[in-house]
């Protein structure tokens, strides 16, 4: 009787294991799934977030018109932006924005186009911290040959999804003298190492890997440069620097392996500043090309 009551009380604590067991292997399957599901989600949306990227860029066009600061409803010399001015169109815009692409805004000898594409505040390559002091204008090169000032533009934007690095810059000069603001000089950028707080940053496009710029993009940068200076009281001399004298990275390449062409640019911007002082000071002397959110 006992030995029948053992056997019965060992099948019980049997099936009880089983049980169990399926009751884990169950749940394991299903937290499993989940996980496969949330993985499949993740990646289905980073995939259909490429393609409109890719399908949406040639078909981008830009209709709104050059303005001068006064009529934008930009702050100031458009680059100094109160971050509490102006409405959802002014220069610093909040707004998640799939702007329009870039397309050329004529600079002509008594102007300065800057097309206005800023990004949207995130912690990956527009943090909106504020940028107390400009002490000076740090020069960089994009190391992408053949990339568009638009296209780096958007690589910086993409980096809130993606968020593989912190990285962007105040402006872009592209290949063919076009400037695109990305922030405004009044917040950081991440691009200069720690002269991030003090510094604006300039970054520029180049056709090939000699990282050398074309004639367009060097006027276009000297301008932007020599106007920045006379904006903050800065000098030529030492208010202009490479990334490669914050932190010896090989940036811009071709001014760091060319230190008389270095020199050369340095003295171009300073006799612009020399020759145009007055022009450079003036309120009108930007003009803006804003662009639509869709």
């Amino acid at each position: 009787m006992e030995e029948k009551a053992e056997r019965a009380e060992k099948a019980k604590r049997s099936r009880s294991r089983k049980k169990r067991r399926r009751f884990l292997i169950r749940l394991v399957t299903i937290i499993i799934l989940i996980f496969a599901l949330i993985g499949f989600i993740t990646v289905v949306s980073l995939i259909v977030y490429g393609i409109s990227r890719l399908v949406k860029r040639p078909s981008e066009t830009a209709s709104t018109e050059i303005v001068s600061d006064d009529d934008s409803g930009i702050d100031l010399d458009l680059l100094d932006i109160k971050t509490d001015a102006g409405p959802p169109s002014s220069a610093d815009s909040d707004t998640e924005s799939t702007a329009n692409a870039v397309t050329s805004v004529q600079t002509d000898e008594n102007h300065l186009a800057i097309n206005l594409h800023l990004l949207t505040k995130n912690p990956y390559s527009r943090p909106g911290t504020a940028l107390s002091k400009i002490n000076a204008v740090v020069i960089h090169y994009t190391a992408s040959p053949g990339g568009t000032a638009e296209q780096n533009r958007e690589y910086f934007e993409d980096l809130k999804v993606f968020k593989t690095r912190k990285a962007s810059a105040h402006f872009i000069v592209g290949l063919k003298g076009e400037i695109v603001q990305c922030i405004p000089t009044k917040e950081i950028a991440y691009a200069s190492n720690d002269r991030n707080k003090d510094t604006v940053a300039i970054e520029c496009c180049h056709s090939d890997d000699s990282g050398k710029f074309n004639e367009a993009t060097l006027d276009s940068v000297k301008k932007l440069t020599a106007w920045l200076l006379v904006k903050n009281g800065l000098s030529a001399e030492d208010g202009i620097i490479r990334h490669y004298d914050v932190s010896g990275k090989l940036c811009p390449k071709y001014f760091v392996e060319h230190e008389d062409e270095w020199e050369k640019f340095k003295k171009d911007v300073a006799d612009y500043i020399s020759e145009n002082k007055t022009m450079l000071a003036s309120a009108d002397y930007l003009s803006f090309k804003e662009y639509e959110t869709s």
